[in-house]
């Protein structure tokens, strides 16, 4: 008995292989669709040239080619007008148009190339005329965030104004009118301030550097109107003695005595209306009624 072997018998259940699903069809339709989009691109880029080129990768560089919400359609007047907007957004308001640094339609580009033009023109009269050429290491021209500053710098050898007195020197008065000559096609406002150095009177004289620069200044001003410059320009003319010197380091150095005349930016120009604006009437007589 114990000579017969165990007979086992295995029985395995064949499961039938569960049906494939359909999930990959999806991907390669998907992949399928990307790539015709892909060559579709490549073949609509190889008709374009460098300047249409250049329009479509700014769009896609800043896409916001309506100033308003992307529901907002153009007005009726507008309707029907044509778009030059590379792509057409179906009768969407385009961008309003503009310098670069003008896209809000501020008018600060326009403004700044005036400034520019402004400038190109001072110096191109004192590179003409002789006498003016004596005199360029003496005029300093900047653009700057208040607008175009012109400043007119004493000078130890050849000052611009006689020792303690308001009354310029001839080629002082020449310069001046030249720079009203041009500075009267800009309708922008002017603002003119008179500089000294920090050598001032004796103690007990009534007539300080602060009447001498606001004498001063008003000088600059008269020469500036004998230029050209039309008398509702002047926003202001005042003395600032040496409270603003141009050598920081020496106040006693000539070049602190100066004249700075600048063509004031729309923004400066608020900016002075805001610090120098009366209150109204109105508003003064609450203020006497209610008093605080």
């Amino acid at each position: 008995m114990s000579d017969e072997q165990s007979i086992i018998i295995k029985r395995i259940n064949k499961c039938p292989h569960a049906a494939h699903g359909g999930a990959w069809k999806i991907a390669f339709a998907d992949f399928m669709t990307a790539a015709m989009a892909f060559f579709l691109m490549l073949w609509v880029l190889g008709g374009v040239n460098d300047e249409e080129m250049k329009a479509m990768a700014e769009y896609f560089r800043d896409p916001t080619v309506i100033e308003a919400s992307p529901m907002k359609l153009i007005e009726s007047q507008e309707a029907g007008q044509t778009s030059d907007a590379m792509i057409d957004m179906g009768g969407f308001q385009d961008a309003p148009k503009g310098k670069e640094g003008d896209e809000d339609g501020s008018g600060k580009a326009q403004e700044m190339a005036q400034m520019e033009a402004m400038k190109a023109a001072l110096e191109k009269k004192m590179d003409e005329n002789p006498t003016l050429s004596q005199l360029k290491e003496q005029l300093k021209i900047d653009i700057t965030p208040n607008g175009l500053q012109v400043q007119i710098l004493d000078d130890r050898k050849k000052p611009m104004f006689g020792s303690g007195v308001d009354l310029p020197r001839e080629y002082a008065s020449r310069l001046l009118k030249e720079v009203g000559s041009v500075l009267a096609k800009t309708t922008n406002k002017i603002s003119i301030a008179g500089h000294t150095d920090s050598s001032g009177y004796h103690d007990d004289s009534e007539y300080t550097n602060w009447e001498l620069s606001a004498d001063r200044a008003n000088a600059a001003r008269r020469l500036l109107l004998q230029g050209g410059v039309d008398s509702k320009r002047i926003a202001q003319a005042v003395g600032l003695s040496d409270t603003v010197p141009f050598d920081k380091e020496n106040p006693y150095n000539p070049r602190n005595r100066r004249i700075s005349i600048i063509v004031l930016s729309k923004e400066a120009e608020s900016r002075l209306r805001s610090l120098s604006e009366a209150p109204a009437i109105e508003d003064l007589t609450q203020e006497l009624a209610n008093p605080s």
